[in-house]
Parts: structure tokens; sequence; C-alpha cells
């Protein structure tokens, strides 16, 4: 197997360098204020009551919500509209974590990858007589 050891060594290293930055963005994630999993969600309703304004089209809201896994159900957690901007930052928070998360797998495994092509490459296998 012919691998080009100057392009893969750089290619290492260019993710390397990714991953640093990547690696010290969750590190400051770590310093700051907690994180909230989940999705933010705002909600518009209808009351259908005679002559409200809903049934018109102008629906009551918004409310808000966090809309969460748990199990194989979604779980939607209440905030109140006073909390709505701190939680939500919080939220965007925890999904820019997962995103950065996801991504210093792939890198490691591309890493990973390159560096089993080079084992290939640079391995002989031993020469023996056969029978011992």
């Amino acid at each position: 197997m012919r691998i080009d050891l100057s392009k893969a060594r750089k290619r290492i290293g260019q993710l390397s360098r990714e991953r640093y930055l990547l690696e010290r963005e969750l590190l400051d994630y770590l310093s700051r204020k907690k994180l909230i999993a989940g999705t933010p969600v705002e909600k518009y309703k209808r009351c259908n009551k005679g002559n409200c304004r809903c049934t018109r089209g102008e629906l009551h809201g918004p409310t808000y919500y966090i809309s969460r896994k748990e199990g194989k159900k979604t779980k939607m957690i209440y905030i109140r509209q006073v909390l709505w901007p701190r939680v939500e930052e919080k939220v965007k928070r925890y999904q820019r974590w997962r995103s950065v998360r996801a991504r210093l797998v792939k890198i490691n495994r591309e890493i990973l990858l390159i560096l089993d092509k080079i084992e290939k490459a640079i391995t002989v296998k031993a020469a023996g007589k056969g029978k011992s």
C-alpha cells in the first residue's frame, strides 16, 4: 500500500490544530454557566372560544418550552417568559457543545485512519523458514 507520508503528516498536523482549538472551546464552556440539554420551542395556540381573536388567526402566545428526549418519549418543559432569554442562551450553548464534541470525534477517527494507513505502509512482515 502506497501512502504519501508527507501529505499524511501534514493532514494530521491540520487536524491536530483544529482539535486543539475545539478542545479549548469546550474547556471554555466548562468555566462558564451551566448548559441545558434540549431544543428551544416557541408555541402559539388556539383556544377556539367563540369570538376570540385566535379564531381569526391571531394565535395566543408565544409560550416557551424546552423539548427533550427522555427514553422513547419527548418531554416538553414549560419555561416562563421572563426566564426565556437566559434559558434559550444555555440551550444554544449546549447545542454548540454537542456540535463541537461531534466534530472532535470525526477528527479523531480521521487521524486514526491515517495512522492505520501509515502503519500498513511502513510495517514489514518477518520472514521465517516456515517450520519450527
